[in-house]
């Protein structure tokens, strides 16, 4: 006979802190921005990273919040030969692109069975904002805020997503979580309250 087990039940509340991957704010960076590749930009950024609050409303369903927040930064000169006076200068200019994106978003997880009662599995749908920021700087003067390109940004979010966590003592877990809608890929602690 085998049985099955689970590491949560009703009215626990879990903690998680995450850090995704890839980050595609910053990957997109190149081509959304026409960046040229010769000026050999300089890229940093926050892979989407975030806390979530999950309530379990029965053994198998959780509800909760869920903040993630993303950046992106690329930073570049470009050289250009000017004809000015009768003569020909380099005309040097920099360039600062900035962008941020922020994403609230409601969740509800269905947890599943395991014969390991520290293992807890589940598959989470989620829906809610996304709020983009963006600013480019020529020459250190901010000469766009568009949010993008297109200057639209849809409003909403959502996320599709299988996970695990494994509780390595009571309060104490680490875990792992596959997606589209934000990160693929999602790192977290977590902890029961």
């Amino acid at each position: 006979m085998a049985g099955q087990a689970q590491g949560l039940f009703k009215g626990n509340v879990i903690l998680n802190a995450y850090a995704g991957y890839p980050n595609f704010l910053r990957l997109n960076m190149p081509t959304v921005e026409s960046i040229p590749s010769y000026a050999n930009p300089n890229y940093s950024g926050l892979a989407p990273s975030g806390l979530r609050l999950m309530y379990m409303v029965s053994d198998d369903v959780s509800l909760g919040v869920d903040l993630m927040y993303g950046a992106a930064k690329a930073s570049y000169i470009t050289n250009d030969s000017i004809f000015f006076n009768g003569n020909w200068q380099v005309q040097n200019t920099s360039y600062l692109i900035e962008k941020q994106r922020f994403r609230p978003q409601f969740r509800i997880d269905m947890h599943l069975g395991s014969r390991d009662p520290n293992l807890d599995q589940y598959i989470g749908l989620a829906f809610g904002g996304n709020f983009r920021t963006r600013a480019v700087w020529q020459n250190n003067i901010l000469i766009d805020q568009n949010p993008n390109d297109a200057n639209f940004v849809i409003p909403v979010s959502f996320r599709a997503c299988y996970g695990f966590r494994y509780f390595i003592d009571y309060n104490f877990s680490v875990g792992a979580e596959l997606g589209i809608g934000g990160p693929l890929m999602q790192l977290a602690l977590s902890y029961r309250i």
